[in-house]
């Protein structure tokens, strides 16, 4: 019975000291701080922290004792949060989503925020890989870069496409992309 009782006070031990090892990222800025009460009276304290790399730390403080980290997770952040706001001095700007070469990303990225191209009737269909927009124009050691842009103005769409020609870039095209509410087949 004494080495059951050792063990576990052993271990409690050591899962303590393990959880107060844990530490809050440097350039951490907290969000939000939440106390969780049971019949009025506190028990543990929640605080988000948004990371440097965009992610979410939860933080969990145990109220009675040391008041030490208990545990912490991260989240990833949501998908419009991981756009690059681009400020224009006097203006609302642009949110910048660069997808790189990757059009595989941006036609998934594109259909879970229900966006495509108006064609030439003007119905808007499904985005697809084998859509003109997303077609590669660079070749052999030339890169290919797509960057879908949110105008915070009045929140319109656009898709630019650039390349390299002997690693200086060229503009290929803007599109003009639409937001829509289901797409027509």
């Amino acid at each position: 019975m004494k080495k059951i009782l050792f063990l576990t006070y052993f271990s409690i031990s050591l899962f303590g000291l393990w959880a107060q090892q844990f530490s809050i990222p440097n350039g951490a800025v907290l969000i939000e701080s939440t106390e969780f009460k049971n019949n009025g009276v506190p028990y543990m304290i929640e605080r988000r922290y948004r990371l440097t790399s965009g992610e979410i730390l939860y933080a969990y403080y145990d109220v009675e004792g040391s008041n030490s980290i208990t545990t912490q997770r991260i989240e990833q952040p949501p998908i419009l949060a991981l756009g690059n706001d681009i400020n224009i001095p006097g203006m609302p700007g642009y949110r910048e989503f660069n997808f790189g070469n990757d059009n595989r990303k941006l036609v998934q990225f594109m259909k879970l925020f229900k966006l495509g191209q108006r064609d030439y009737r003007g119905r808007v269909k499904t985005p697809s890989l084998g859509d003109e927009i997303f077609r590669p124009w660079a070749s052999g050691n030339n890169r290919d870069e797509f960057k879908l842009l949110l105008d915070l103005y009045d929140e319109t769409w656009a898709l630019e496409h650039r390349y390299t020609i002997m690693g200086n870039w060229v503009h290929a095209e803007n599109t003009e992309i639409i937001r829509v509410n289901r797409y027509d087949r």
